[in-house]
């Protein structure tokens, strides 16, 4: 008899990566949540990047989301002249 052994499949460096990223981020809002400001602020963005960095298409629409808050911005300042 024959048995089949289950291996579960270790995680890749770019999956711990994003893994690590979303517990950042997660702490992030917490710390936001909880009236630390600057700090959360720099978890969350801290974590953020760090998924972005290991997600290709994660990070395509990170950098997309970014640049549409930037047009947004300068459309209410140009239409203030």
């Amino acid at each position: 008899m024959r048995t089949v052994s289950k291996r579960r499949k270790q995680p890749t460096q770019e999956q711990d990566y994003f893994i690590v990223g979303g517990i950042l981020a997660i702490l992030g809002l917490v710390a936001l949540v909880e009236g630390q400001i600057i700090g959360g602020f720099f978890l969350l963005g801290l974590g953020i990047v760090f998924m972005a960095s290991s997600n290709k298409e994660f990070r395509k629409q990170f950098f997309g989301f970014i640049f549409s808050i930037f047009k947004g911005i300068w459309k209410l300042l140009s239409r203030s002249d």
